[in-house]
């Protein structure tokens, strides 16, 4: 695997914003789907709604459907399909890319619960990427393609309630 398939030399097209559940659906992912000026796809997780860490990485397209398209058809596969992506990145880096490509289709649920993940529709998604490229689109100006700041922001200060003045009563 090269820094190429990893991290792209050229500048990256944002063509697609979306968000996910992660596999385990304890938190919401944003994501981008992009493209370099030669047309090669890339994918990224750029948010999520908890607090587990990730590697914001662009990653190349055909090197992940390399990844899933090399695990034998009849046994099911799992996020460690991605772990030679992220070697020595966060751990939460594959599942949570895995998680994405669920959500575009790339990979598909096993019919039981807990049976793995079976090989999805690449060539509907190559499809939608390449009609995406063709149109032009481009998102990266967008706000939605702007990860929220991840520094804590200071919580609004309260005002101390006002005390009403002791009221004493005279005797008469």
């Amino acid at each position: 695997m090269t820094k190429k398939e990893v991290v792209p030399e050229m500048p990256v097209r944002i063509l697609r914003v979306g968000t996910c559940s992660t596999l385990s659906g304890r938190s919401v992912l944003t994501y981008h789907i992009g493209c370099n000026a030669a047309s090669e796809g890339y994918a990224r997780v750029v948010q999520n709604s908890s607090s587990g860490q990730f590697n914001a990485d662009w990653v190349s397209l055909s090197l992940i459907e390399k990844l899933l398209t090399e695990q034998p058809a009849d046994k099911p596969m799992t996020s460690r399909v991605l772990l030679p992506v992220f070697r020595g990145k966060s751990s939460n880096s594959p599942a949570f890319l895995f998680a994405v490509l669920k959500a575009e289709g790339l990979v598909l649920a096993g019919a039981e619960k807990d049976s793995g993940y079976q090989l999805g529709d690449i060539a509907a998604f190559h499809k939608a990427v390449a009609a995406l490229i063709a149109t032009g689109t481009d998102l990266n100006e967008s706000p939605a393609t702007q990860p929220e700041s991840t520094e804590p922001t200071e919580p609004p200060k309260m005002k101390r309630p006002v005390k009403a003045p002791a009221v004493t009563l005279e005797k008469a």
